[in-house]
């Protein structure tokens, strides 16, 4: 494929949030057929950059959004650094364990912020029963849901916010729905 296509097809899906139509692929590429036009979409498909829906729609994959690794960085004393590309990740495979068990929020309060947790921050967690003492949660306690972390004293669980302007919870009822397993955030 052109490389011009390619890169006309990635600049409308970065401007847009989706991917073009066959009759916007005639138009960012110039073609005059939608047969060419398909044709520009298949290759799409072949390179890993787009799949197709259950309607024949194109829609990107995992793969448009990899980034480069290029190895790692000093955070305490500044070190010479070498450029070197180490490999390639998607965001979304670094930070989803479990796809299918996983969902994203988006945090709103500050009792977290001792754990680097803010607001608007994302989370994502992972529904499971398989949560431990000291594991940050998602919970449903009688008064609604909440992140916290999970301790346990004298046997019974209790909820610990990162932020000691907030008590802790001790709930009559509730159930941990998930396991947080990643936070991002943005800057700009």
């Amino acid at each position: 494929m052109k490389e011009a296509y390619k890169n006309s097809i990635l600049k409308f899906y970065r401007t847009r949030k989706r991917m073009p139509a066959i009759s916007e692929i005639m138009s960012l590429c110039s073609l005059r057929s939608r047969g060419a036009a398909a044709y520009v979409a298949n290759q799409l498909v072949r390179e890993g950059i787009a799949e197709k829906d259950s309607t024949g729609r194109l829609i990107p994959s995992g793969k448009l959004h990899e980034l480069r690794l290029l190895g790692n960085i000093k955070a305490g004393f500044a070190a010479p650094a070498e450029e070197e590309l180490a490999d390639t990740i998607t965001v979304g495979e670094y930070l989803i364990g479990n796809k299918d068990a996983s969902y994203m929020l988006q945090v709103d309060g500050d009792s977290m912020q001792d754990a680097g947790i803010r607001t608007g921050d994302m989370v994502i967690f992972e529904r499971s029963q398989d949560y431990k003492p000291g594991d940050i949660v998602v919970a449903l306690t009688e008064d609604g849901y909440t992140l916290k972390y999970l301790r346990k004293k004298a046997g019974k669980y209790y909820l610990e916010a990162a932020n000691d302007s907030y008590p802790d919870i001790h709930p009559k009822e509730g159930q941990i729905i998930g396991i947080v397993t990643s936070t991002f955030r943005k800057y700009k």
